[in-house]
């Protein structure tokens, strides 16, 4: 009995203690989104998908169109990018409540994206 309690306490400590992984960085963040679209290069799903993403950069006031790769294997990256679109829908859908942020590494590969709310 006392050797499971001790058990327990280990794992719980272990666990409240153990590193989170970082948040992604964001590297572009954009005020409002007008377009996005998910592009998978071909039928049989061989290769990476992209995100094609028209929105005013953040203390911006003009549009501009970036397209954004995803890798990490073909289904990490396909969930990965039909996440971005729907947090990209979302702000789109609600003009001025929400900021669309997206973390990239290297060469426009996406590591990550995140709704921020605006202040009201």
């Amino acid at each position: 009995m006392m050797h499971r309690l001790a058990l327990c306490l280990v794992i719980v400590a272990s666990t409240v203690v153990a590193p989170r992984p970082a948040a992604a960085a964001a590297t572009d963040v954009y005020d409002a989104v007008d377009a996005v679209e998910l592009i998978n290069n071909d039928s049989t799903f061989s290769t990476s998908p992209s995100l094609t993403l028209t929105a005013i950069p953040a203390g911006g006031t003009t549009p501009i169109t970036r397209t954004y790769g995803f890798n990490g294997g073909v289904a990490l990256a396909l969930d990965t990018a039909m996440q971005c679109q729907r947090l990209a829908v979302v702000a789109m859908s609600k003009p001025g409540k929400f900021q669309f942020a997206i973390g990239t590494i290297g060469s426009n590969f996406v590591r990550g994206c995140k709704l921020i709310v605006r202040a009201p």
